[in-house]
């Protein structure tokens, strides 16, 4: 099982999905994959749970926010107020910010459709820009965004930073303040359902905090300086901390138990193990590509087993399944 960190507090299940990181600020999932800006190094980690850690080439100097349009993913990056389309090793600058004096520059992006959200942090405004980087729609009235967030019914979420506040912004153009009087509101998400978390990177006492009725409740507590939210398809939450150079992982329904870097006997029943988040009790199902045969379902129990008789060439996948919500294990052949 993945190491708890040591530090952080929490009433759900704390993982470490990855560490050893220079200063991971903004994550992004996507396809069972996350990935992690490390504003230090300018680079970009990808994790899997049975996969090997590794890293895309292109190098954004002071990598912030991420986000996927399609196949191609944008960063932003924070030392020369740019925002870039990579693809492959391909590296193309989309927009052009304007700088200010004495301010850090774009921060936390994200996308909603063809267009992305990109908080010009020391502008105080949210651009909507266009794939072609044509700025289609700006709202001002911020301080310092630093984080959004699209919703189902066109309404985005946003982190005004040294506004010490989460906004909703309605498509009309209307806002209300889902919090206020939080110092340091660095990022903002929302789940499949509908609960919105912030953090706040303090160093030494950042927080993971639901936030509801106006008020802030902690899921984890004690993080160092924690920078960026992301969800996975179970409604797990993954939490950045720049200063511990790790990831953390918040279990709030189930997650698949990596199994380590042994390979499958051939033909053997292997144990496949997950861990439940207090209260959650759903029947979870599980279900493979070629070369996986599942023999035994965990149902409303912690393990299933699987016969592993191909995934020499590349991992398989398995997937477990608990109504809308779903994981992903990579497991390689013998």
């Amino acid at each position: 099982m993945p190491a708890t960190p040591s530090g952080p507090v929490s009433a759900q299940p704390l993982w470490t999905v990855a560490s050893g990181l220079n200063q991971p600020d903004d994550i992004l999932f996507r396809d069972g994959s996350l990935y992690i800006g490390e504003l230090g190094s300018g680079k970009i980690s990808v994790v899997a749970p049975g996969k090997p850690a590794s890293r895309l080439n292109p190098t954004i100097p002071k990598v912030e926010g991420l986000a996927f349009i399609g196949e191609t993913l944008y960063a932003a990056d924070q030392q020369s107020d740019q925002v870039h389309a990579i693809n492959g090793d391909q590296v193309t600058t989309l927009i052009q910010l304007q700088p200010v004096a004495g301010k850090d520059n774009v921060d936390g992006i994200t996308a909603a459709g063809d267009q992305l959200i990109v908080p010009d942090s020391p502008q105080g405004v949210v651009d909507w820009v266009d794939r072609s980087g044509r700025i289609v729609k700006t709202v001002g009235g911020f301080v310092r965004p630093t984080g959004a967030w699209p919703l189902p019914d066109g309404s985005t979420l946003v982190a005004d930073e040294y506004g010490n506040s989460a906004v909703r912004l309605a498509p009309d153009g209307s806002r209300s303040f889902l919090i206020q009087g939080l110092p340091i509101v660095d990022d903002v998400a929302a789940d499949a359902d509908g609960h919105v978390f912030v953090v706040t990177p303090v160093v030494s006492g950042g927080r993971l905090a639901e936030v509801s009725g106006g008020q802030a409740h902690d899921l984890v507590g004690k993080l160092l300086e924690p920078q960026g939210i992301a969800f996975d398809a179970a409604g797990n939450v993954f939490v950045s901390e720049s200063a511990a150079g790790r990831v953390d992982l918040a279990i709030r329904s189930f997650k698949l138990v990596p199994l380590g870097t042994a390979h499958p006997a051939a033909g053997q029943p292997l144990c496949v193990d997950l861990v439940r988040a207090p209260g959650f009790s759903g029947t979870v199902e599980l279900s493979g590509d070629a070369g996986l045969k599942v023999v035994r379902q965990p149902g409303a129990g912690s393990q299933g087993e699987v016969i592993v008789s191909g995934c020499q060439v590349a991992p398989c996948r398995l997937t477990a399944s608990s109504g809308t919500r779903s994981d992903m294990l990579w497991i390689a052949g013998p």
